[in-house]
């Protein structure tokens, strides 16, 4: 695919802001913006989300991300958010308890009455039990009218989920106990396509009104009614109608908040189009400050980069966050109606760091691979794409692997993947395919197999159609991830296996793995990769001789496998000496496998101060030293591009700031490959003056977006795939942010390392980190059959260690022809469904230049024929086109 500019890009200059903000404007009122976590060590994200007085997590508070398995509750993200909120002074929000979509495979296969009740209680009373005195607003139910109700003589049709066709009175049962668990919380109903009768004509406005007096009527205990407010420039709501709305409401004794606010611009990023969509967000202010019930404001999402409808720059601040004409007209608002002054006095501009600048170590590297893991969620931030440009080798954190590639059994779904291949060939990098088979965070179908056969035969199915369809783009896999165990010991030779669904199933299934690789593509070279084997200083060495006589053991009974990656996720107080990352390195070599250096981060736990980020580069240093000196060292990865897009992000692990500005890591690379070639170093190339304000993104732009998987997360943080079918229908009007958020609800079997969003001890290091890298001398080891192990202690050792190098360098460029589907194909079947009245909307701009605008146009299709969707064999249905636009948004 090829990524074009589809739009001007927002300026780089910076604006600057009034030096009172909305926070103080307010007063009293509540008005905020809804966060994510993931950008919790973003400075600039940081400094916006605090000019507002409330807080809503996007994510965070739902039950996916709070209960992914059935009873075990985690809140770690919830908590994160309410810590975060409660540090910037604010008061939060929860959002929400019940919700029908993207919901865990546990719960959506919930059909027992009983059963749902007792889930639906039991969620409310753990999670307010939970938040207690800390949280005084929640949306109880999120969600449960149908889109086409009518509204008629006081009725109000359901929306068909899994939770109403198990238990129709489940909105009374969550309201009730809600109550009863935590009579001081105010109890909110919250839906879309309410705001007045410009909106689907009222009916659903009116469906959702009759169905909560009802509700009052009944003494069902509710307290107010979340208006989310999601618009575009032309699709627009009165101020008569919104204050008409929101007082038949007052009449109820209910209050109003407006609660997910967001309006898409349609005409791009013009000064007119954000001239209209300030009008309209003050208008909608003055409409909830005009309404003595309305209590409350939220913007869904910080800045425009941050949105799920971030093709529309629909909020208050660019992606840079600095303040749109939106947050002037809120602010302007707020000071007429508490009769507040303009000092006129501005805050100083602050001094931007020219990325372009910075010398790159691709320079340096002279054919060696060193790269980063990427995200193509941040394929859309300027700075981002120019600092993944300052090195030579790419990695996807998530995009290539089983879970985003077959969410479901045989249906193949390349997108992300592709979009990375894509990225790294326009940038002209190499690319490393990571990883084929893992045992955390798989979708359910996976997990659920325990026949032999069945496994061995998913296995063979999954890596054969992955590497046929990259054949001759991607030339290093890693096959196998982590599948020894963390504590065994290595002792006389030996080594234990992970106890994983995989495993059980099939015990042999390494070999299996490795052999049908070698079969499929001869030419690609095969990788096994695991953390915590760096030296004898981690582990005592137990778990690096363990990983060592593993594949030792698969050398000698022919299993092809060509390299060993070397995870190296460390702390400033957890390190490995040069000189035990050199030894460990060489036994490999001895055993004619090459190594990569492939998720490397080193988590400072000093925090951001000079002497952590100093010994931190020493570090990266030393890595990058030891791989330098071992011949058969052919790759390093860093394990993601900036801090605050790292599993570990709270220890500022990588080695650009989260604005892109180089960290002295960065200078440590630059300088150890220019000692490597007798450059001089210039004096002061050491990063003291080169990083701006730490941890500072406030020179990031808008591109062109391609979509992505966090997750912008590593492994453990993939974006929920496995959530329920129920709205994929839904057209883009109708679309919730909800229904499009980012994930964290993946289900991993209880072999999971670690949670991705967490930091995970490293003793437990999540897979979230692993990416490969590869390329070189492409062995071909021979293919000896390998039986199962059991526990693994490796006796009876095949023989036929196979020799035959092979040759080809590879340099993983690949040679996929872009978008496959060129620009007036595009345009030809847009126009089609145009012409057959297909379209929601009419105002399509032509050409289509890239992949992700057929699919935002395909998303604006309501049929219900089936499509050839791009480069598949097979067609899909149009919920699964919708699916896959919600996990790429």
């Amino acid at each position: 695919m090829g990524f074009h500019n589809i739009i001007n890009l927002i300026t780089t200059s910076f604006l600057s802001v009034a030096a009172i903000s909305i926070k103080d404007a307010a007063k009293d009122f509540r008005i905020g913006v809804a966060t994510n976590s993931m950008r919790f060590n973003d400075d600039a994200y940081i400094r916006a989300t605090k000019k507002f007085n409330y807080m809503v997590a996007e994510n965070g508070c739902k039950l996916s991300s709070i209960q992914p398995w059935k009873g075990f509750y985690m809140y770690y993200d919830c908590d994160a958010h309410l810590a975060k909120a409660e540090e910037l002074g604010m008061a939060f929000r929860g959002h929400c308890l019940i919700w029908h979509s993207y919901q865990p495979q546990w719960f959506q296969e919930i059909t027992d009455p009983q059963e749902m009740e007792n889930t639906i209680v039991d969620h409310i009373t753990n999670v307010l039990n939970h938040y207690k005195g800390k949280i005084d607003t929640w949306d109880v139910v999120n969600e449960a009218i149908d889109d086409e109700s009518t509204g008629e003589d006081g009725t109000w049709d359901m929306r068909d989920s899994f939770i109403y066709r198990a238990l129709p009175n489940f909105v009374d049962i969550a309201f009730k106990t809600a109550r009863e668990v935590d009579p001081s919380v105010k109890l909110f109903y919250n839906d879309y396509d309410i705001e007045g009768d410009d909106i689907r004509e009222g009916k659903k406005a009116n469906s959702v009104y009759n169905f909560v007096k009802d509700m009052v009527e009944r003494g069902v205990p509710i307290d107010g009614v979340g208006i989310q407010y999601h618009l575009h420039t032309d699709k627009v709501v009165t101020y008569e109608n919104v204050m008409k709305n929101i007082r038949r409401f007052n009449d109820l004794g209910l209050e109003v908040q407006i609660t997910e606010m967001d309006i898409n611009s349609v005409e791009g990023n013009t000064e007119e189009a954000f001239d209209l969509q300030a009008k309209l967000y003050g208008e909608a202010l003055k409409a909830c400050l005009d309404s003595e019930n309305c209590t409350g404001f939220i913007i869904w999402g910080v800045g425009d980069g941050d949105s799920w409808r971030k093709e529309g720059y629909p909020l208050v601040f660019n992606s840079d966050y600095t303040p749109k004409p939106a947050y002037y007209a809120m602010l302007d608002i707020l000071k007429k109606y508490n009769n507040i002054e303009d000092n006129g006095e501005e805050e100083e501009e602050e001094p931007v760091f020219n990325i372009d600048e910075l010398e790159a170590v691709r320079d340096l590297a002279d054919g060696f691979r060193i790269g980063v893991a990427t995200n193509s969620m941040r394929f859309n931030n300027v700075n981002y794409n120019k600092a993944t440009n300052k090195f030579n080798y790419m990695v996807a954190e998530n995009g290539c692997k089983l879970s985003s590639i077959q969410q479901w059994k045989g249906a193949y779904m390349f997108y992300d993947c592709d979009a990375h291949l894509a990225k790294a060939e326009e940038l002209g990098m190499a690319f490393r395919g990571h990883c084929l088979i893992w045992h955390s965070y798989q979708p359910q179908w996976f997990q659920e197999i325990t026949d032999p056969q069945e496994m061995e035969n998913t296995i063979v199915d999954h890596i054969t159609n992955v590497l046929n369809h990259y054949k001759g783009k991607i030339d290093t896999w890693d096959v196998v991830n982590e599948a020894i165990d963390d504590e065994s010991t290595g002792e006389d030779g030996t080594w234990d296996m992970r106890d994983s669904f995989i495993y059980r199933a099939l015990p042999n299934f390494v070999d299996i793995a490795f052999q049908t690789a070698r079969k499929v593509d001869p030419s690609v070279k095969l990788f096994y990769n695991d953390y915590d084997i760096e030296g004898d200083d981690i582990r005592d060495g137990k778990k690096a001789n363990s990983v060592y006589n593993f594949v030792k053991d698969m050398v000698e009974r022919g299993i092809p496998i060509d390299g060993v990656g070397i995870q190296y996720h460390l702390h400033t107080d957890k390190i490995v000496t040069y000189e035990n990352v050199m030894k460990n390195i060489r036994k490999f070599n001895d055993l004619g496998l090459e190594v990569q250096i492939t998720e490397m981060d080193i988590n400072s736990v000093e925090g951001n101060t000079e002497e952590a980020f100093d010994l931190q580069a020493k570090l990266y240093g030393e890595a990058l030293k030891a791989c330098l000196d071992s011949e058969n060292c052919t790759g390093f990865i860093i394990w993601g591009v900036g801090d605050g897009d790292s599993w570990r992000r709270e220890g500022y692990p990588l080695t650009f700031n989260s604005n892109y500005t180089p960290k002295p890591a960065y200078y440590a690379l630059l300088n150890t490959l220019k000692e490597y070639k007798n450059i001089t170093i210039d004096e002061g190339e050491t990063g003291d003056t080169e990083s701006i304000d730490d941890n500072k993104d406030d020179t990031t732009e808008a591109d062109d977006y391609t979509g992505d998987v966090e997750n912008e997360t590593p492994e453990n943080v993939e974006e929920d795939e496995d959530n329920d079918l129920e709205n994929a229908e839904e057209d883009e009007d109708n679309e919730t942010p909800e229904n499009v958020e980012e994930g964290g609800d993946n289900e991993a079997d209880d072999d999971s390392e670690a949670d991705n969003d967490t930091e995970a001890e490293d003793d437990t290091e999540t897979e979230d980190e692993d990416n490969g890298k590869g390329n070189g001398k492409g062995n071909g080891k021979g293919n000896g059959k390998g039986n199962g192990k059991g526990n693994g202690k490796g006796n009876g050792k095949g023989n036929g260690k196979g020799n035959g190098k092979g040759n080809g360098k590879g340099n993983g460029k690949g040679n996929g022809k872009g978008n496959g589907k060129g620009n007036d194909d595009i345009t030809l079947l847009v126009e089609k469904h145009k012409k057959e009245g297909n379209l929601l909307h009419d105002d399509i701009d032509y050409p289509l230049q890239n992949f992700q605008t057929l699919l935002h146009h395909l998303y604006l299709i309501i049929i219900k024929k089936y499509y050839q969707k791009y480069q598949y064999t097979n067609e899909l249905e149009l919920k699964k086109i919708v699916i896959i636009l919600k996990i790429s948004y």
